[in-house]
């Protein structure tokens, strides 16, 4: 067997720790006697609920398995990792490694404790669905004729959402609202922090991820179940499934078993967290098993079968703009090339990962914890390989069909001119030079028609781009009209996705340019507050830049759209756009206000 760093191996009495080569060749012989004995195949269960293989697909898994995490953990990519991959019979394998507190070594085992950031959603989800069945919320009634006290601004005619469109995330609430967020703040405050912000966008119209949705809809479950939101998922989802050590506050037994969270290989203190539904929970890995294998129960005991069909189907509105995966209710859909159909979500806080992905048309689901900054990526990683790998030695078929659809038509013109507010920041594209201004790296790019009327960058621009950015020099460009918007294409490796969306209001720049330069945050978070904000002009877009040093070693920058004198939406389709940065007068003071952040003019020095 490979050489492991120090985790959990399931041994048939479920011990715990490094296992000596004589215990090891104990334990196996002591194996193959006990299956001598009873003359079958059934899995063995230890007393932690998780299961083993006694034959030699597990070896065969765990041995290909452990390549890719020894390979993350030896060079400190994650510190930790546990993992649970279940069937529709139970668990699988459950086992943890590398470091649960990397300064004094202690392992990650099958029952640590991670805070497991957005996977709370699932589990918010869940609860909503059980109330639905009950009859106390309706998926597609308003939310304001389900929950007492709340309003939200609106520029247009107010249109109400449902907690349907909540669940999926086309309700068009803000994304998030950063004053507060890493605070003690009780989430049942959000309601009244928002009456005093914007809709970010219609319902229906774009798809638009939202932490604030899910705070709400842990509200509306207290107001509706009559407890408050932990109590309710104590009552009808913890203890139903036996999770034992899951919770949104630690008791004694948790805090023991609580992995510490980590960034640049460095234990960091855990800050509080305001939006519990959307983010606070904590678990462990065997905990999460016992959910998998419900899930893959088709929802006993906790859910009905239809309504779990329901929140795996794909809840995407007539001509609503997705980027990426389809929203379910609760979970994101996919359709992998390999191994078909993806129910998953991913969890990320500022130290801690995750990822939960399950096949329910094969009966396999795997949850990945790991306890370092960015964690969700190898947690992601971590989570495919597991599955790909178990039905590849389980000899089942690998490889979807693939379908295309070309709704462009060659000759006519494929980019309209103008900046885009995009994932790699601004980009103003001139198609009649043609060129590609990128502001984030402050170059501007020669670029080339192909025949098919698309564009892309020279080769000697591809060859000028800084190595975190080479990936634009994979691009090919078009735009198309959605609706009121020029959505910016991009087509890469033969897949093609909206990377943004065309800027063209002017009608307020020249109020805005007045107040060009810099600003001081006056009611602040600790570390956790958005500070150095700025605002510019580049190619004759207003620009908002601030610097989250808990988020990012750099300063953000996002394009703003102003919609007034003292108003301004932030552009694009990503997290955060649609939001809304306003001008307050406070003592004589032209004072930005975003995100519940105040921040007042500096005076530049002469």
């Amino acid at each position: 067997m490979e050489a492991v760093r120090p985790g959990l191996s399931m041994s048939p009495g479920g011990a715990c720790g490094p296992v000596s080569k004589k215990r090891w060749i104990t334990t196996v012989l002591w194996m193959v006697c006990l299956l001598l004995l009873i003359g079958c195949q059934s899995q063995k269960q230890d007393p932690s609920g998780a299961q083993v293989f006694p034959g030699g697909e597990l070896s065969a898994l765990r041995s290909e398995a452990l390549k890719l995490i020894n390979g993350m953990l030896e060079e400190e990519m994650i510190p930790g990792v546990s993992i649970a991959l279940v069937d529709r019979s139970g668990p699988l394998w459950v086992e943890g490694f590398g470091y649960a507190d990397q300064p004094t070594m202690r392992p990650v085992q099958a029952d640590t404790v991670f805070r497991v950031g957005s996977l709370t959603k699932t589990l918010t989800a869940l609860a909503v669905m059980q109330l639905q069945e009950a009859g106390r919320i309706d998926l597609d009634q308003p939310f304001t004729e389900q929950f007492e006290g709340f309003s939200i601004r609106s520029r247009g005619p107010v249109q109400s959402f449902t907690p349907r469109q909540m669940l999926s995330h086309r309700s068009g609430l803000p994304s998030d609202l950063r004053k507060g967020m890493y605070t003690a703040t009780p989430f049942t405050q959000v309601a009244a922090l928002l009456e005093d912000e914007y809709i970010a966008y219609p319902p229906n119209q774009v798809y638009s991820y939202s932490n604030l949705g899910y705070d709400l809809l842990g509200h509306l479950i207290a107001q509706r179940s009559g407890s408050t939101y932990q109590t309710y998922l104590q009552r009808h989802l913890f203890q139903p499934l036996q999770m034992r050590h899951s919770g949104f506050e630690l008791d004694e037994v948790m805090e023991q078993r609580l992995a510490a969270g980590h960034l640049d290989g460095q234990v960091r203190p855990q800050p509080p967290l305001r939006d519990t539904p959307a983010l606070g929970l904590y678990t462990s890995a065997a905990d999460m098993a016992r959910l998998l294998h419900a899930l893959l129960r088709s929802g006993d005991p906790v859910l009905s079968a239809q309504s779990l069909r329901e929140m795996w189907r794909e809840q995407t509105a007539s001509g609503q703009i997705v980027r990426g995966p389809s929203p379910g209710l609760g979970w994101f859909i996919e359709q992998d090339p390999l191994i078909g159909k993806v129910v998953r979500h991913g969890g990320s806080t500022l130290l801690f990962g995750a990822e939960i992905s399950l096949l329910p048309e094969r009966g396999l689901g795997v949850v990945v914890l790991t306890n370092g900054a960015d964690g969700n990526r190898y947690a992601h990683k971590i989570a495919a390989t597991l599955l790909t790998l178990t039905l590849q030695l389980r000899g089942e078929s690998l490889g979807v069909a693939k379908t295309s659809e070309d709704t462009s038509t060659a000759g006519e013109p494929k980019i309209v001119s103008g900046g885009y507010a995009t994932d790699l920041g601004l980009l103003t594209i001139d198609p009649e030079r043609p060129r590609l201004c990128a502001c984030i790296i402050e170059r501007v790019l020669d670029m080339v028609r192909f025949d098919d009327g698309s564009y892309g960058l020279t080769p000697e621009s591809r060859e000028s781009l800084p190595a975190a950015y080479r990936i634009l020099g994979e691009m090919r460009f078009r735009s198309r009209r959605s609706g009121e918007r020029d959505l910016l294409i991009a087509e890469r490796n033969e897949q093609e996705f909206i990377l943004g969306t065309r800027i063209d209001s002017k009608a307020w720049t020249d109020a805005w340019r007045e107040r060009i330069g810099r600003y001081r945050t006056i009611n602040p978070d600790g570390n956790f507050s958005i500070q150095n904000l700025r605002l510019s002009e580049e190619s004759g877009v207003i620009c908002l830049h601030y610097e989250a040093p808990h988020l990012s070693d750099g300063s953000i920058r996002v394009p703003l759209k102003p919609v007034s004198a003292t108003e301004a939406i932030v552009e694009g389709l990503g997290r955060g756009s649609g939001e809304t940065v306003s001008i307050v007068e406070i003592n004589g003071k032209q004072c930005l206000k975003f995100s519940g952040y105040m921040s007042e003019p500096l005076e530049e020095s002469p």
